[in-house]
C-alpha cells in the first residue's frame, strides 16, 4: 500500500559524550581528588542527602589547569560540529560537585550560558546516571501506555556516566543527577562555557532591512 516512509527528526537536542583514555583519566582524577582535598581541609561534615560544592572559580587554579585543557577541547570540538560563527569562548564557572550517600542535584539549567557539562571523576556502583528532560512542553500532553520505550517517547532519558567520561550540553536542557546509594561519595566537575565579547560580536540582528539607510 505504501511506497515509501520516510523518519524525519526534527529539532534534535545534541548531548556529546566524551571519554578520555585511562592513561589520560586516570592520573588526572587522582589529581583532582588530591587538590578537593588539600583545597578543602576544613571541609564541613555532610549529612546524608545533603551535597557539597566549591565556588565555582576552580578553572582559574593552577591544579585545575589539566582539566581546564580537557573542557575546552570537548567545548571547541562540540562548537565544531554545530558550525558555530564565533571569535573566541571561555568557561564561566567550573566547581566540583560531592554527592554523599542520598546526596543528588535537582532538576535545573545554566542560564546565561551556550554549553553546560560534567566531567566524571569518581562514580560509585548505581551512582553512574544524569538525566535529561524533554524540553518540549508540548509532548507531556499525551503519555499514553508504551510496549517498549524508545528515544521517541517518555520525558526523560538517561546517559550513563563513568569515572573519565565527560557529558557536553545545551546550558538550556534541563538535567539532575539521581541520589547516590553507595557508602562512597560521587565525584564530578561541573562546569559553563560562553562566548567571550558576546554583545560586542555576535548579539546583533541576524538580518538586514530592505529600506532605509543602511548602518553598520
Amino acid at each position: 500500500m505504501f511506497e515509501k516512509t520516510t523518519l524525519h527528526e526534527l529539532f534534535p537536542t545534541p548531548v556529546w559524550v566524551v571519554d578520555l583514555k585511562p592513561e589520560a583519566h586516570e592520573p588526572l582524577n587522582r589529581g583532582i581528588i588530591e587538590a578537593v582535598n588539600a583545597m578543602t581541609g576544613t571541609r564541613p561534615p555532610i549529612r546524608p542527602g545533603e551535597t557539597w560544592q566549591t565556588d565555582p572559580y576552580i578553572h582559574k587554579l593552577p591544579q585545575f589547569a589539566d582539566l581546564g585543557t580537557v573542557i575546552r577541547a570537548a567545548a571547541k570540538g562540540a562548537l565544531d560540529f554545530l558550525a558555530v560563527e564565533y571569535q573566541a569562548f571561555e568557561i564561566t564557572g567550573c566547581w566540583v560537585n560531592i554527592n554523599p550517600k542520598g546526596g543528588l542535584n535537582t532538576r535545573h539549567t545554566h542560564p546565561n550560558n551556550f554549553l553546560s557539562g560534567t566531567y566524571y571523576v569518581q562514580v560509585p556502583a548505581g551512582a553512574n546516571r544524569i538525566v535529561f528532560d524533554d524540553p518540549r512542553p508540548q509532548a507531556m500532553t499525551m503519555l499514553p501506555r508504551m510496549k517498549k520505550y524508545n528515544r521517541f517517547v517518555g520525558n526523560e532519558i538517561g546517559v550513563e556516566v563513568q569515572a573519565g567520561r565527560l557529558v557536553l550540553f545545551p546550558a538550556w536542557l534541563s538535567h539532575g543527577v539521581p541520589a547516590n546509594p553507595d557508602e562512597r561519595e560521587r565525584i564530578s566537575v561541573s562546569f559553563n562555557i560562553m562566548f567571550s565579547a558576546y554583545t560586542e560580536t555576535m548579539s546583533r540582528p541576524l538580518w538586514r532591512g530592505t529600506v532605509g539607510p543602511r548602518i553598520d
